[in-house]
């Protein structure tokens, strides 16, 4: 029964209204991590059970251990509540995850008490100033840029360029703006008024090229698969003195 009060209260407050009102990132993935099934709801958008969602962060940490070594130091940026984390700390030497919700971090930790190198992080929803330059070896975010505004994510793209050591790798993940599902979220988002601050935006490639150059990083592999635009690139040795001029 006290799932159940917790899961309504969790929706109403979630709802449209509610954010218009009182909008603020943090506001909004504080009441999303209420209890464990609202976090995973809100996290994946969809229905599921448990196993999948879990299953969901190990298939992601088997390819990101290909782009890792032992020795490398990691950040997800909007770990959630620790699904990929908990199965790729055994691949690197540390792991971070930072997230803008102390009530997600609280079931992160919880996941993962017994992983010694793994850090979890809450910072300000703007920017990554509580990392040094040069800091992180690899960098990944999945299901996260989306739910920004596009001036923020670009904001937490020069960041992540800017934490990131001189030829280390991204791995990131926006939505595609011309896939019928998605643009159907944005007619759908434009036709009802609706400015929830954590609604899906999608981006096309050209667009997340342009601003990902611009950001400050080489080397730029785009895929567009349905829904997706996944985006790996590292940092160049030298940032160019021309790339604020793109």
């Amino acid at each position: 029964m006290k799932d159940r009060i917790l899961n309504f209260g969790y929706r109403i407050l979630n709802s449209r209204y509610f954010s218009m009102l009182f909008g603020s990132y943090r506001i909004v993935w504080e009441l999303a991590g209420i209890t464990r099934k609202t976090a995973e709801d809100a996290i994946l958008r969809k229905g599921g059970n448990e196993d999948a969602f879990y299953l969901s962060g190990k298939n992601q940490a088997e390819v990101f251990k290909d782009l890792i070594t032992k020795d490398s130091v990691v950040l997800d940026l909007g770990c959630g509540i620790g699904r990929v984390e908990m199965y790729l700390a055994e691949y690197c030497r540390e792991i971070h995850g930072v997230d803008i919700s102390w009530s997600i971090l609280r079931l992160a930790k919880d996941n993962l008490k017994d992983h010694k190198n793994v850090f979890f992080h809450r910072n300000n929803g703007k920017d990554l100033r509580i990392f040094p330059d040069n800091k992180f070896d690899f960098i990944f975010s999945l299901l996260v840029l989306q739910h920004l505004e596009k001036e923020d994510a670009y904001i937490y793209l020069e960041e992540i360029c800017r934490v990131l050591e001189p030829e280390g790798k991204v791995f990131l993940h926006f939505h595609n703006l011309l896939s019928d599902e998605v643009f159907g979220w944005f007619r759908d988002y434009a036709r009802n008024k609706s400015r929830h601050i954590a609604r899906a935006r999608g981006y096309t490639a050209p667009e997340v090229e342009k601003m990902m150059i611009s950001a400050g990083f080489d080397d730029l592999e785009i895929i567009v698969d349905g829904n997706s635009i996944f985006v790996t690139g590292s940092k160049p040795d030298k940032v160019s003195d021309n790339q604020d001029k793109i």
